[in-house]
Parts: C-alpha cells; structure tokens; sequence
C-alpha cells in the first residue's frame, strides 16, 4: 500500500527531527544573580552568554541585583516564575545568599577569590579568581630576577595554601620571604609599620579585604622605599603598584559557561565537576614606577605585557 508507506516514512521522518531538534535545540531558563552591575560583572555575563550560545542553547535569562530592595523577595518570585534550570552567581556575596536559599538547583559560581567551601554544597561548582602560586612566581621571578628578600601579605584564614606554596617556590630558589599575615584589616596600618624598609618586594595575595586606606598605605610604603609592590589588579597598578596579573573577565565567563553545559546538556552533579582556576592572565605592568624604581625589566618579558600604563 504505497500511501501507508509514504504515511509512515513522513512520520519516521518527523520523529527523527523531533528528536534532534531536541537533542541538538535545548531551551533553558537561568537565573543570573550577581552582587553589583559593574563592568567586570557585566563581561563575565556576556562571556558566560557567548559560551552558551556556541553550544546551540536558547537560553532566558532572569537577573537580580543584590543592591535591589527586597532583594530576598524577587529570588522567591524568580525561582517561582521562572522556574529556573540553573543559577549562575556573580561574586562572594551573591553566592552565599543563593546558596543559603537554595540547596537543589544548580548553582554555577563566578567571581569568588575562594571557592573551597563551595564543597559543601552537592549543587554547586564555580571558577575562582586566584591565580595559581606557581604562575604568580613565575612572573615575580621573571620581572624582579634580583629580588632576594620579599614580604608576602596573606590572609592564614583563607590564604594559607598559597602562603605555603610560596614558601616552596621560595627555598626551591634560594629566597627570603617574610610572612605578613592579617586577617583584620584594622590592624594593617600597624603591620606596615613594622615591615623591614630593606625589602626588595611585596607582595600581596587575594584575600584581606584591602580598603582604600589600606591600598594607600601600602602604596606610601612603597614609594617611599622604593620597594616594589606587586598589586591584585589593574586598578592597583594605576594607583602605582609595579604589576600585577589581571583578570580576562569575558573568559572567566566562558570558563562558567563550559561547567554550566556539563550540567545541562550532560547531566553532570555540579559537586563531581572540578572547581575551576583562570585560564587566562593579563599582565598589567605601570612604566612610571618602574622608572621611579630604577628597575631594569628583562627585555625578554616586556613582549608579554598585555597592557603599559603610565
């Protein structure tokens, strides 16, 4: 009967379009939160948005601010409307409230300088903001050769990995490091008094919530004996730290993008996905501190600075 076999031939062919349509087109609502609305916040967005689309998902996206009022209220409402299929947090603060909320949605976390206590969370995996030590010394050694004798300030509660990958790297290559560690930073104006003024470097790792007091002080140290000191952003380089390893924040994006597939498309737990480091670094270097230093920067490296600010 050639009209039932053409019948059931459309209709094979439906079924196998249907089904890869749904395979290969999968539509999904997000929930984006995010602690502020500035422009490192705003690049991780778009990175993590250009990261799905590669991989063919629709997605809708509904954002809250933590600065909203009522912030609490429009979560309850954008989890009820929306139904989301996953959460994606931007920053410290904008996790912890999610989290604290919601304990069975996904939760893809971006922007946080520590990421360890996302373990204790089966719905959650994220990309952290710190650097690896080993790539962090690569750099100082690179650009100070002849630094003998470095400061590193560290907060022991949350830095205590990297302090002590540090001071690996450091006996590995014959070098002095004098601990600074704090973990309040009211206590930070009495610390930089004590601190040798014969140093030939700072350094100063993610975790005491530096304020701008702190970041000035530091900064007059600095300038006033000539000591180097190796920032946490390209902010602080502007302010006239000697450099330091900036953020590729649209990668950072992508990176969360990349987790938040294996969850969506593989079904992947976010607990079994390994939390993720910076893939990318910007080396941001100030040239009017290295004149005012009198530094002799290895011209090998010069070519691998991504951005010269005066």
């Amino acid at each position: 009967m050639p009209f039932l076999r053409v019948t059931l031939a459309s209709l094979k062919i439906g079924i196998t379009y249907l089904v890869c349509f749904s395979i290969c087109y999968s539509s999904e609502n997000l929930l984006v939160v995010q602690s502020h609305d500035t422009t490192p916040y705003q690049q991780v967005y778009t990175g993590f948005k250009k990261g799905l689309a590669t991989h063919n998902i629709t997605t809708y996206y509904q954002t809250l601010t933590l600065t909203l009022d009522n912030a609490d209220e429009h979560f309850k409402q954008q989890l009820q409307s929306a139904h989301p299929s996953l959460i994606l947090t931007l920053g410290t603060p904008a996790t912890e409230f999610t989290l604290q909320r919601e304990s069975k949605i996904p939760v893809v976390a971006s922007l946080l300088l520590n990421t360890k206590w996302l373990s204790n969370h089966a719905n959650a995996t994220g990309v952290s903001l710190n650097f690896p030590a080993e790539q962090q010394w690569l750099w100082l050694r690179r650009l100070l050769p002849d630094a003998k004798h470095i400061a590193v300030i560290y907060n022991p509660l949350t830095n205590i990995d990297q302090w002590m990958a540090f001071q690996q790297q450091a006996q590995a290559s014959n070098i002095e490091l004098t601990p600074v560690p704090i973990t309040r930073i009211e206590d930070f104006a009495t610390l930089l008094q004590g601190l040798n003024t014969q140093l030939d470097a700072v350094l100063t790792l993610q975790g005491p919530t530096y304020n701008e007091a702190a970041i000035r002080e530091l900064l007059l140290y600095s300038f006033r004996n000539r000591v180097p000191l190796i920032g946490l952003s390209a902010q602080w380089v502007k302010a006239g730290a000697l450099y330091a390893l900036d953020w590729d924040y649209q990668d950072l994006g992508i990176q969360a993008a990349e987790q938040a597939i294996e969850i969506i498309k593989n079904k992947t737990m976010p607990q079994s996905l390994t939390l993720q480091i910076p893939r990318k670094a910007k080396l941001v270097l100030n040239s009017q501190t290295v004149e005012y230093m009198k530094l002799d920067i290895p011209e090998a490296w010069l070519s691998e600075v991504t951005e010269v600010l005066q």
